[in-house]
């Protein structure tokens, strides 16, 4: 919920040029990403060499960790769990259920202090839009902005069926001490530098950006 709450609030606040020729209805953003695996993760030096399937945002985070992200798609995960192509995915919770990934693996790691999320948007033609009488997008706007609750609950929901799935399957559960969340944070930070940096040779506010969210989440902490 959190997750798709903050996303519709910084692109209403930044207005991002991605998306200035559709009209955006709304986005919505899974839970935070944790790490399933095959072998126990209980340290960052566990992480060294540890192979990932993440692709995009979480192979960055991956390899900022010590492992080696796998690039590929959900449907190839399963196999490669179950051959020893990858050890590990870092992944939102529920996919351990939608794409039975938690049959392949043995442990289930709250990583979720450097958890990624992915924001997925529905958008209409600008101009199909404009064309739309004022009522008719009245009644789109509201409907809208109710279903930002509505996809973040699905999103909250669908967690929770996959936690309850690896619960059935008796998958170990490891969480972290918060010294060691701190250390995983911490090497995660250049990830996050990189962002500001690349955003500023644009020209782009990426530090108020990233500021405003880790303000969001702090005031969300139970919700990430």
């Amino acid at each position: 919920m959190a997750a798709t709450r903050i996303a519709n609030a910084m692109i209403q606040k930044y207005q991002p040029a991605e998306l200035a020729d559709v009209k955006v209805l709304y986005v919505h953003a899974h839970g935070p990403g944790i790490l399933a695996s095959k072998k126990s993760v209980k340290t960052l030096a566990d992480l060294k060499g540890l192979k990932v399937r993440a692709t995009g945002l979480s192979a960055k985070i991956v390899e900022s960790l010590g492992g080696t992200p796998v690039a590929m798609s959900q449907p190839e995960t399963y196999e490669a769990l179950s051959k020893g192509v990858v050890d590990a995915t870092l992944c939102p919770i529920e996919t351990l259920k939608g794409w039975k990934q938690g049959e392949a693996i043995e442990y289930v790691v709250d990583s979720s202090a450097i958890g990624y999320t992915t924001a997925m948007f529905v958008v209409m033609n600008k101009d199909k839009w404009a064309k739309l009488p004022a009522d008719v997008q009245k009644v789109f706007t509201e409907v809208s902005q109710e279903w930002i609750a509505k996809h973040g609950e699905a999103w909250d929901q669908a967690d929770q069926a996959g936690r309850a799935f690896v619960t059935e399957l008796k998958r170990q559960f490891i969480h972290l001490p918060e010294a060691e969340q701190q250390q995983w944070k911490a090497a995660v930070k250049p990830v996050l530098d990189g962002f500001v940096a690349g955003a500023k040779a644009k020209n782009l506010a990426g530090e108020a950006f990233l500021a405003d969210i880790q303000a969001e989440i702090a005031r969300a902490p139970a919700a990430k």
